[in-house]
């Protein structure tokens, strides 16, 4: 079996996270996919879930009732479907931008010469927190992805901040940069944030962006333009990720005012950068789980990938593989 995949609707919740039930039921039932290379279901028959109470999904969007836990712990869904079905320990996910559009979710291993697998990607590694930054009992580490930033470059130019901040302590857990597309948006914690929202509206105003007035929770907004300044996340590995406009920007009000679509992070944020879900979407990201590594792609919606991203939604459309409702997510 290559692998199984979903496909997610912005509607649907897809946490790349340690999710955790504190007041419920450990639960086991049979869960049905589809496979990538048969038109069949195949089925675990005994899949573990969490029954929670109702307040688990307050803040969800209209019509969600759970989510689908992506972590590194060993019952969220990448590994208990590696273990069923003896598959390599990975996923794919694309997150779409629309509510009219359609995102994916692939585990284990991409089906040779597609759409999807033929998106080139860039690698970082994938780090490990040995502290858990949601509640757990002591002693357990993090399940969530972790990785190694070292700077962040508005237009090329270094924001300057205090970079310890970007490393994890082994100690505390505190620090470092985690990917959580249960934060809607980039989160920064006040230091990096305020030294990164001065450097952008410097940037942004020497290419005659006219600021106005901020709408909360954003910290920096501006009259339409044609460009943006290019924001780039500096990795461990010396790659780069670079972010544009559709990733970096939030239309909000009119469609006159868009918005740098990153936030200032909660005080008690253990985490120092949480790479939030809109900056996640129309990027196609691997987390291979066997190799610690996540690989990366730029935006689908740039030129130079306008090809793939028609390639991929033909082949999203002509599948009959399962879709995530709002009532399975």
């Amino acid at each position: 079996m290559a692998g199984i995949c979903l496909l997610i609707s912005r509607r649907d919740r897809v946490a790349l996270t340690h999710c955790v039930i504190k007041v419920g039921s450990l639960c086991d039932d049979v869960i049905s996919l589809q496979s990538t290379n048969a038109n069949s279901y195949t089925t675990i028959p005994h899949y573990l879930f969490g029954c929670a109470t109702n307040y688990m999904i307050v803040g969800l969007a209209d019509g969600i009732t759970g989510a689908a836990g992506l972590g590194r712990s060993k019952i969220a869904l990448p590994l208990q479907l590696a273990s069923a079905f003896k598959f390599d320990k990975k996923f794919v996910v694309c997150l779409p931008s629309s509510t009219n559009a359609k995102g994916f979710v692939v585990f284990g291993n991409l089906v040779p010469n597609t759409a999807v697998s033929a998106v080139p990607l860039t690698y970082t590694p994938l780090l490990s927190n040995p502290v858990s930054t949601v509640p757990a009992p002591r002693g357990e580490p993090s399940y969530e992805y972790f990785i190694g930033v070292k700077s962040i470059t508005v237009n090329g130019k270094v924001v300057p901040f205090n970079t310890s901040l970007l490393s994890i302590d082994r100690k505390s857990g505190n620090g470092g940069t985690k990917i959580s597309t249960g934060h809607p948006y980039t989160a920064l914690k006040t230091e990096i944030y305020n030294a990164f929202i001065e450097a952008f509206v410097r940037e942004a105003e020497a290419m005659k962006l006219k600021r106005v007035a901020a709408v909360e929770p954003f910290g920096a907004c501006f009259r339409l333009g044609p460009a943006v300044p290019t924001i780039d996340f500096v990795l461990e590995s010396k790659n780069v990720w670079r972010m544009f406009g559709a990733n970096s920007m939030v239309k909000v009000g009119n469609n006159d005012v868009m918005c740098l679509g990153f936030v200032e992070g909660d005080y008690d944020e253990m985490t120092s950068v949480v790479i939030g879900g809109r900056q996640l979407e129309n990027i196609v990201l691997q987390f291979d789980l066997a190799s610690s590594k996540m690989g990366f792609s730029s935006t689908l919606l740039a030129n130079q990938t306008s090809r793939s991203q028609i390639k991929l939604q033909n082949m999203l459309t002509r599948s009959t593989i399962l879709g995530v409702s709002s009532s399975v997510t």
